[in-house]
């Protein structure tokens, strides 16, 4: 009986935890789908049909679209890692 309360217990101590980090995690989420869209973003598909056949067929081959979203990653995680104070 003392293993079944014990074990209820750390069920009810992380269950805690959990759900903070569960309600966090969805308030950033709801803030991140609050952000518009910026314009230039929308607009790009309009600069891609003006691209050749050929030249899209060079980038794909070349992986350019995962290259750059690679990049992009990099680039924001170098960001916010400067932003905590005992790393960056």
């Amino acid at each position: 009986m003392l293993s079944d309360f014990a074990e209820w217990l750390k069920e009810l101590l992380l269950w805690i935890p959990r759900q903070l980090w569960e309600t966090t995690l969805s308030a950033l989420a709801a803030a991140l789908e609050a952000i518009p869209v910026p314009d230039f973003v929308t607009s790009a598909q309009g600069y891609m049909n003006g691209i050749g056949g050929n030249v899209l067929w060079m980038l794909n081959i070349f992986a350019v679209p995962e290259g750059m979203a690679m990049v992009m990653s990099a680039l924001i995680l170098r960001f916010l890692v400067r932003r905590i104070p005992l790393i960056g």
